[in-house]
């Protein structure tokens, strides 16, 4: 039962757990997810497509976790202070794009399993206090979409096994918007905190588009073959004047459970009327009025996915910004995990296109996810990734020059966000010569592994996916060497995250590259734009305290030397890891950019060293 914030000293208790639990477990706010019915699909076939977008120290790992039997007794915890759950005898393989974050990300990872059940989600908070629920034992997070993952053989299914855990354990978030999909359906489950839903079967012919909000709207209770409702909540919305059986024509889920506020967020409606206007032509401006739904006139394929997921609004960065500082469209500073899946009956043939990086900056690499993901894209195995999930070990954060979607693709996509300029159109223009290259041999591709069987599929697949972010990765080495041709160094064997003391960054000098002319004024430095979690993020570096000419390494050129705060230096990095640290200049009027690495430490916490997850920048 729902209870007052004021009753029970039990509910109370929950409550602060619960709080205290998802302040630590991590977030994502951005995120979109689009969904096309096969009717209305270019393909055939269901389309899933969903940005994922996060901030912080960040790593987008991808991984392929094999089917496994388990013990009897067997438990299972995620976060710290979340319920212990039983583990079945069995569970699927599945891949996995994984957000790697200090403090753990309860609710970001994506999945797709051997069965063919694709799980994205979206944050959806800011629900009424008065309908806070308690939760046993902690309640579940991130086990949800864990544990569908490798239990669920259908989407109707995934809802089955989701809606049996809220009503075990209850939800300890806010709320979330889960997107359940197979080859077959694809259904939507919204769940509120504690155990309250409701889950729709979206027709072939619907196209869904949803941010960061509770949107569905016309629930209708009389369609239990569509719709499906927690029971409970019917009764309390009726019992609180929210909803009228007699004369209400649909459940307005969206009205009953959050308030109209979070619908009028700007960082909520600038999505959904950029949305709805590339899906129906039409621009909506009413938060009130933006549908859950639509059919479109005319059939969506998966170009239109990577579309709609690179759409901003007309006008998104001020002058002395990074270009997507003032973002609050689709595409944002923090969208770091961007994927389209075309979901085909056999799953190991569903067809990928997955960027590492944000989506208007990067290619989308195509990828047979049961194949298994490129050597490269983790530097952990499946079994150490979920031990580590939300154990905050620094170490797992350090700049490593071989994890390259970090070192190469994230890099490069932070260059070109500060450099701006003709740039923008540069990397539009590369990115659309390469993507037609993969969209014309991807159904070839697919119909030659369709002929080959089991493990010779398998590899033929895996060897595809290695090659085509091979050939993305040698792209991006070499745009990186372009866009960022003067070194960096930063003159100190560690910068101390709690300290006063000025920290000295060197721009080399070259033969091709002269430092005369630097803008100190100009000059900021700190941590690449989009681990700032944040929009305009120049603000938010360390700016330049002094600015020296001199000829550092002794090679008779002459050097520029700037030297910042320590403590700003290192504003959101993790002390105890080596963090890329990040110089934005510009010499005579154009702009500059470049990283090097370096420990970051405090008094009381140390390279190399575990800690206890309080001493976060």
């Amino acid at each position: 039962m729902r209870r007052k914030l004021a009753m029970k000293t039990i509910f109370k208790q929950s409550i602060i757990a619960a709080a205290a639990l998802f302040a630590a477990a991590g977030t994502a706010q951005a995120c979109s997810t689009l969904i096309i019915g096969k009717a209305l699909s270019e393909t055939g076939n269901i389309i899933v497509a969903h940005n994922e977008d996060n901030g912080g120290r960040l790593f987008n790992l991808q991984h392929y976790v094999p089917s496994a039997k388990h013990k009897d007794g067997e438990m299972i915890k995620f976060e710290k202070n979340a319920a212990a759950i039983p583990q079945v005898k069995e569970t699927l393989g599945f891949y996995w794009t994984q957000t790697f974050v200090p403090d753990g990300a309860s609710f970001a990872d994506g999945f797709f399993n051997d069965a063919g059940v694709a799980i994205a989600t979206n944050w959806c908070g800011e629900i009424f206090d008065a309908d806070r629920m308690e939760v046993k034992d902690g309640g579940i997070g991130y086990g949800i979409r864990r544990i569908v993952a490798e239990r669920a053989h259908s989407a109707r299914e995934a809802v089955e096994i989701a809606t049996k855990l809220l009503e075990e354990y209850g939800y300890f978030h806010d709320g979330r918007t889960y997107t359940f999909a197979d080859a077959n359906e694809a259904w939507q489950l919204a769940i509120h905190q504690g155990n309250s839903w409701a889950a729709h079967k979206i027709a072939d012919d619907e196209v869904i588009y949803i941010p960061n909000v509770f949107t569905m709207d016309k629930v209708d209770l009389k369609d239990t073959e569509r719709w499906m409702v927690e029971p409970g909540q019917v009764e309390r919305a009726t019992k609180d004047g929210r909803f009228d059986p007699k004369k209400d024509r649909y459940f307005n889920w969206r009205k009953i459970v959050a308030p109209e506020s979070i619908r009028a967020e700007r960082w909520n409606a600038n999505r959904n009327v950029i949305a709805w206007k590339f899906l129906t032509g039409t621009e909506m401006n009413d938060p009130e009025q933006f549908p859950y739904s639509v059919k479109t006139a005319k059939k969506l394929g998966v170009k239109d996915a990577m579309t709609l997921l690179r759409l901003h609004e007309d006008t998104i960065g001020e002058e002395q910004q990074l270009y997507h500082s003032a973002s609050e469209g689709i595409c944002r500073t923090t969208s770091h995990d961007s994927i389209v899946y075309n979901l085909t009956k056999d799953p190991t043939l569903t067809e990928a296109w997955k960027t590492v990086g944000r989506p208007c900056q990067s290619v989308y690499v195509p990828l047979y996810p049961l194949a298994g993901p490129a050597k490269g894209t983790a530097f952990l195995d499946g079994a150490t990734a979920t031990k580590e999930h939300f154990a905050g070990t620094p170490a797992m954060f350090d700049f490593r020059a071989e994890f390259t979607p970090h070192s190469v693709f994230s890099a490069g996509t932070n260059a070109i966000d500060y450099l701006r300029g003709d740039e923008i159109a540069k990397r539009t223009a590369l990115i659309e010569k390469v993507e037609a290259e993969f969209l014309k041999e991807r159904s070839a591709i697919t119909a030659k592994a369709a002929k080959l069987q089991d493990e010779e599929r398998r590899a033929f697949l895996h060897d595809y996916n290695q090659k085509a972010y091979d050939k993305v990765l040698k792209l991006m080495e070499a745009e990186n060497a372009r866009l960022m041709p003067m070194k960096v160094e930063i003159l100190a064997k560690t910068v101390k995250a709690d300290a006063e003391d000025l920290v000295e960054m060197v721009l080399l000098g070259s033969k091709n590259h002269a430092v005369k002319g630097s803008n100190m004024k100009a000059t900021r430095a700190g941590m690449s734009a989009n681990q700032l979690n944040s929009t305009r993020q120049f603000s938010g570096f360390a700016p330049a305290e002094s600015m020296t000419y001199k000829d550092v390494n002794g090679d008779g050129i002459e050097d520029v030397v700037f030297a910042f705060k320590a403590k700003d230096l290192a504003k959101g990095a993790v002390p105890g890891a080596l963090m890329d640290l990040w110089l934005y200049t510009q010499v005579n009027g154009h702009r500059v950019v470049g990283f090097d690495v370096v420990p970051v430490e405090t008094k009381e916490v140390k390279t190399g060293e575990s800690r206890d997850g309080k001493h976060l920048l």
